[in-house]
């Protein structure tokens, strides 16, 4: 479904972004995370960096299995990225995960979040206005047509 997506994406000329699940517990796990995104990208996008971003999906509680602060996985994650030259890299977590459990202050301040929280406003912009947040995920069914879907704003 991945390709099928990306390629109406492209064929419609929408700009897509893609996240990955996380479940790395260790950095290693994380960078070789890292490297299988690349692979697929390679593989399914020619290497291409997707114009919405790659964002780290974090918020499994198997993250959590060692006792790590889950900002090592993230930042070592977006490192690998970067070094292999994808410029759009990010976080993408729930506003508790962000607020509870993640210490972003040992997140560089050029990683770009993603926050999802369903309420009325982003309240992650707005108590974290020096953090760049790219996208919030609003809601994750909104009915069109009889189809459940995400919906986020994205902030230039």
């Amino acid at each position: 479904m991945f390709i099928t997506h990306v390629n109406n994406a492209v064929a419609y000329n929408l700009p897509y972004g893609i996240y990955y699940y996380a479940h790395a517990a260790t950095i290693d796990e994380a960078i070789d995370e890292a490297n299988w995104v690349d692979m697929q990208i390679k593989t399914y996008l020619n290497g291409q960096n997707p114009p919405l971003g790659i964002w780290y999906d974090a918020e499994d509680k198997s993250m959590l299995k060692y006792n790590i602060n889950v900002a090592y996985m993230i930042g070592n994650f977006i490192n690998r990225l970067n070094e292999l030259n994808y410029n759009y890299v990010g976080l993408y977590s729930s506003y508790n995960w962000l607020t509870n459990i993640i210490d972003l202050n040992l997140l560089a301040d050029y990683v770009p979040i993603r926050t999802a929280q369903y309420y009325h406003e982003n309240s992650f912009k707005l108590e974290y206005p020096n953090r760049i947040c790219k996208i919030w995920q609003y809601t994750n069914c909104k009915q069109i047509n009889n189809i459940c879907l995400d919906c986020n704003i994205y902030y230039e």
